[in-house]
């Protein structure tokens, strides 16, 4: 079994290169501990407050650096010749203070009230041999503090702890030979369709979704294309990530260029043999063809719009996939001096309607963010979901952004589940009693630009339980949440 060994150690949206295959080894049993007072890591917990001091340490003295000289501390690591190419380092530092009531990350209910201090570093290092090739690598460090919930609640994979890691090494060279071609080849995040068919997830402390792949690019005026496979690594708390989860994903990214809105095409293939999947009529594999389009214009001056639509075919256990997701939305920027932006949208992933019939219908959310999109809270995930959105927002000063957002939650088809934010059935009512009317968000965001290195979030959200909680067993009270978070990035 691979290891984690000390001597080895060399956000909301950068080992070996080569594609690493699924070992199988067996899950590793832990205790339910703490995460920070595991037996033997006392002096692990010293050294992340430490590092969280260190961090703010370096916070402070990036900024009266910036204050008191033109060129910033950091810019020692900066543009290092090594050899034929030059060289730079990076540092990502981010604590975030939560308070949940009435939910915690997992589940909802009264039981469930938590608080959390999360603390992320990264580090990375870049080689730029030219313009179009570099290799970069980055390691993460993820852990948390003050939280009822244990490594073991959580299962093999955290969403709050991972010990030092290797999160991205790869090697990439674009326009090869000064022709269309280029390559991407090792461990690898990878961002697609505003977010909705590819995305890392960054809310999260670790990070959902990291790729052991190799991407084959052909870029022109014209047109972008990018193909590529690749495995999904499985984040492991205290191991290693050397393992991936049990499926298979290929893909082709297209976007057609000199047009005046962005139109965007693409195919994903996920297949998982591990033959133990659950459907209706039956135990077998996973086969999901995903296709769709995307067009937008971004935010930021008079209208602006995004239209998303995805279908899916395949077989799902014994099941046949027949599913959906559309999104639509659109916005307005005032020409004022605080640039009011009023956007409303609507997101929708199918449902299964009959959970006897043999046919899948509940809308996988592909590979993008299950957060943030569908509300601050992170209570639904896009599948079987109806939510009806409108945002409204203003920049009183460069650095500073205010937003206020709501939410109102339906289920698409009442005899399906309650999906949380993991993906996971929350609650079901089978007969489809219940209803559909989910709840509503409201929630309120403020983001500080303090420098280029500083960014400070707040926010404070609400969420109003509808007929559905209330008619089905669990908790039915209201659920508040609170953040803070600052970030130094350099």
């Amino acid at each position: 079994m691979a290891t984690k060994v000390a001597a080895g150690r060399t956000e909301r949206a950068d080992g070996e290169s080569s594609l690493v295959w699924e070992s199988r080894r067996p899950p590793s049993r832990r205790g339910g501990k703490r995460a920070d007072l595991l037996p033997g890591k006392k002096c692990r917990h010293a050294l992340g407050a430490v590092g969280l001091l260190i961090g703010f340490g370096f916070a402070a003295r990036g900024a009266e650096a910036a204050a008191a000289a033109p060129k910033p501390w950091h810019s020692a690591v900066k543009d290092i010749e090594v050899g034929p190419g030059k060289l730079d380092f990076g540092l990502n530092v981010r604590s975030r203070y939560e308070h949940l009531d009435n939910f915690n990350i997992l589940h909802y209910g009264a039981a469930e009230d938590d608080d959390v201090l999360l603390l992320r570093t990264r580090l990375s290092a870049d080689y730029r041999l030219s313009a179009q090739a570099h290799t970069f690598v980055e390691f993460q460090d993820a852990r948390y503090w003050l939280s009822k919930l244990t490594l073991e609640d959580f299962g093999r994979s955290s969403s709050y702890y991972d010990e030092f890691d290797l999160r991205q090494a790869y090697f990439e060279w674009q326009r090869i030979g000064a022709s269309p071609l280029g390559v991407k080849l090792g461990r690898q995040i990878m961002s697609y369709g505003d977010r909705r068919v590819f995305a890392p997830a960054e809310w999260g402390n670790v990070g959902n979704y990291w790729w052991d792949g190799a991407k084959l690019c052909y870029d022109t005026d014209a047109i972008q294309v990018d193909a590529f496979y690749a495995q999904r690594v499985l984040s492991e708390p205290k191991d290693w990530n050397l393992d991936h989860w049990p499926y298979h994903v290929a893909a082709i990214y297209a976007r057609l260029r000199r047009l005046p809105v962005a139109l965007d095409g693409f195919y994903v293939l996920k297949h998982d043999w591990s033959g133990n999947l659950h459907g209706e009529t039956g135990t077998g594999n996973e086969t999901r063809h995903t296709f769709g389009l995307l067009s937008e214009r971004p935010a930021g001056q008079g209208w602006d719009y995004g239209c998303f639509a995805a279908g899916q075919l395949g077989e799902y256990g014994r099941d046949a996939i027949r599913a959906f997701g559309v999104i639509g939305r659109g916005g307005y920027t005032f020409p004022a001096a605080w640039k009011p932006r009023v956007g409303l949208e609507v997101n929708y992933a199918s449902g299964d309607h009959d959970p006897d019939d043999g046919v899948a219908g509940t809308f996988d959310g592909i590979f993008g963010a299950m957060d943030l999109p569908y509300g601050w809270m992170n209570v639904v995930s896009w599948k079987n979901l109806e939510d009806y959105a409108l945002t409204v927002s203003v920049q009183p000063a460069k650095p500073l952004r205010l937003g206020v957002e709501y939410h109102g939650f339906r289920l698409a088809q009442a005899r399906d589940a309650w999906y949380w934010v993991n993906g996971r059935p929350e609650r079901r009512d089978a007969t489809g009693h219940a209803g559909q009317e989910l709840g509503q968000e409201v929630d309120v965001i403020g983001r500080w630009q303090v420098n280029k290195g500083i960014e400070l979030l707040v926010g404070y959200a609400r969420f109003f339980a509808g007929a559905f909680v209330r008619s089905t067993p669990g908790d039915s009270q209201d659920a508040n949440w609170a953040f803070a978070q600052l970030t130094y990035t350099f």
